[in-house]
């Protein structure tokens, strides 16, 4: 059935970026009224050097705001530390280098009213995530759908996604009970959705929410962009401890905008994929070796 945003509680992992924290409810409010309010929004400071804070004149617009610590390492763990503070229905997660648009919520009740007729309704959609800013990196990330889970093949009902990206997405509560939340043994950014989305996939449907948009920030650069899909690469070979997927990074080429640049950044994504899976072939192998 049809939802309100009053039964949806938005959960932040954060570690390191006030600067995230402070952009996210700037252009929240900028976007949004009191009306399209959510139930709340949960902050999760995992081990942050400096504690974030939440601004006093944030806490002026009768938003219910809460800020909670997670000491265990990883997202993972902070969203599932989120999640059990929660008192929504429907639980948004939304990484802290993400800033809301105006469609933002209301995108993931369009789709959850397009859906509500038929007798399986979706428990987690995927929204859309673009890019703050323009420069070749950011305009990469959103030609090449980086943070766009592929769709399974053969789909007799419309796109599904085959997992999820979780810089975006929203999960009914219950379900995400169902699975025990993320796998809290992932202890760094990366797989830890992907696992999470084949979990939820095995109990009920995932849908894209297209029209669900947030703003990623892409400000970190190379650095940050071999730094991404080391990680990355680190969490496919972890997936697959617990999945019988492939995720071996393989060649590939850059599409859509098949420019110059887009073909060296498609071959340094690949060669930092592969390089994080091979380290973390390699620990997998000396931990073994421990036991």
């Amino acid at each position: 059935m049809p939802i309100k945003a009053k039964d949806i509680s938005i959960i932040i992992p954060v570690k390191n970026n006030q600067r995230g924290i402070d952009e996210f409810f700037s252009q929240f409010f900028a976007e949004h009224g009191l009306a399209s309010f959510p139930a709340e929004v949960i902050i999760v400071d995992n081990n942050s050097a400096i504690p974030i804070k939440i601004q006093e004149s944030f806490k002026e617009y009768g938003l219910s705001i809460q800020l909670l610590t997670c000491v265990k390492p990883g997202p993972a763990a902070a969203r599932n530390t989120g999640a059990d503070h929660a008192q929504g229905e429907w639980l948004l997660f939304v990484d802290s280098d993400c800033v809301p648009t105006a469609t933002f919520i209301s995108g993931y009740l369009s789709a959850i009213k397009s859906e509500s007729a038929k007798e399986n309704s979706p428990v987690g959609y995927q929204g859309s995530v673009g890019a703050v800013g323009d420069d070749a990196i950011s305009n990469y990330y959103v030609s090449q759908q980086i943070l766009r889970p592929p769709k399974l093949p053969d789909c007799t009902e419309g796109s599904i996604p085959m997992c999820l990206v979780s810089a975006n997405i929203l999960i009914l509560r219950s379900a995400f009970q169902r699975v025990d939340g993320f796998n809290d043994d992932f202890l760094f950014v990366g797989g830890e959705d992907i696992d999470f989305g084949l979990r939820l996939s095995e109990i009920g449907q995932l849908k894209y929410a297209p029209n669900a948009l947030v703003l990623h920030c892409f400000d970190d650069g190379l650095v940050g962009f071999i730094r991404r899909f080391f990680a990355y690469g680190k969490g496919n070979r972890c997936v697959i401890e617990h999945h019988s997927i492939s995720l071996l990074p393989l060649p590939f080429t850059a599409k859509n905008k098949t420019i110059l640049v887009n073909h060296l950044l498609a071959l340094l994504q690949w060669l930092c994929l592969l390089a994080g899976y091979a380290v973390q072939t390699v620990e997998f192998r000396l931990a073994g070796r421990r036991k």
